[in-house]
């Protein structure tokens, strides 16, 4: 018994790794340093078959590492799988607790913003919008940064990226994700197969602690930066003389050129 203990014990453990770290192919892993350590889907799912992302191989589980290193999974009912490939740590309303925030799609009715978070030792969701209310409609999470005025950090979505691409800021707040500010129209942060999430991208570009946000034209030849405080202002615009298919860079130093009187 002495030599089999360990031997049964270490093929325990192996089994337990093996299990934890099974996750979306392609997949990532997210890390903080606050209250969640990791986020990463895991039950790989081909139960629907938008494909989106360039496979029909979707989340069918969020899993969580707490500080403490304890594991917490929640696992969806059959209508739902995250659309996504990575979830994002983040105290959207600063009180020191990360936020979990997940493209999860209702399988009938399309994709939602869904966000969780551990409450007294436990993953649980804190709120998620309306699904868009078809099946094979999708959104991107095109940032999360401090847009406003407005308490914490609001979400940048855009609807449908593909048809029409409806820009919408959400700010978390208690139970409720709501819009603060009138959608606006002609944007695309994604083009049909691409793992690329967002190709997006947020920078406080005059330092005044309000991030601008910089996305594709619907169809992505042109780049607009737009303003979020106070209102939606379009800050600069740019051609970019080709289809964009990568991730928008650092563009703080093209705004403020655009910015300085000709």
């Amino acid at each position: 018994m002495s030599v089999l203990r360990p031997v049964l014990f270490a093929l325990l453990v192996l089994t337990g790794t093996a299990s934890a770290q099974e996750r979306l192919p392609d997949g990532g892993i997210a890390t903080a340093s606050g209250d969640v350590a990791q986020a990463w889907y895991g039950q790989p799912t081909a139960r629907y078959d938008h494909g989106i992302l360039g496979d029909r191989v979707e989340g069918g589980s969020l899993v969580v590492i707490d500080r403490t290193g304890t594991r917490h999974e929640l696992v969806l009912p059959e209508r739902y799988v995250f659309e996504d490939l990575t979830p994002r740590l983040v105290d959207l309303d600063g009180d020191g607790a990360s936020e979990i925030i997940t493209i999860r799609t209702d399988v009938g009715a399309g994709a939602a913003v869904a966000v969780y978070g551990l409450r007294d030792g436990t993953l649980v969701e804190r709120s998620a919008t309306a699904p868009i209310g078809r099946s094979h409609r999708w959104l991107s999470i095109a940032a999360i940064a401090n847009f406003t005025a407005d308490a914490g950090k609001e979400i940048a979505i855009v609807k449908t990226p593909h048809i029409g691409g409806v820009l919408e800021i959400l700010s978390l707040k208690g139970s409720v994700l709501e819009t603060i500010l009138p959608p606006q129209s002609g944007y695309s942060t994604h083009f049909i197969g691409s793992r690329d999430i967002s190709l997006a991208r947020a920078e406080d570009t005059d330092s005044d602690g309000f991030f601008e946000l910089a996305l594709p034209t619907q169809d992505r030849r042109q780049i607009v930066v737009l303003g979020f405080s106070p209102g939606v202002q379009a800050v600069a615009r740019f051609d970019t003389g080709a289809v964009i298919t990568q991730p928008i860079g650092s563009f703080t130093a093209a705004v403020t050129a655009a910015r300085r009187p000709q």
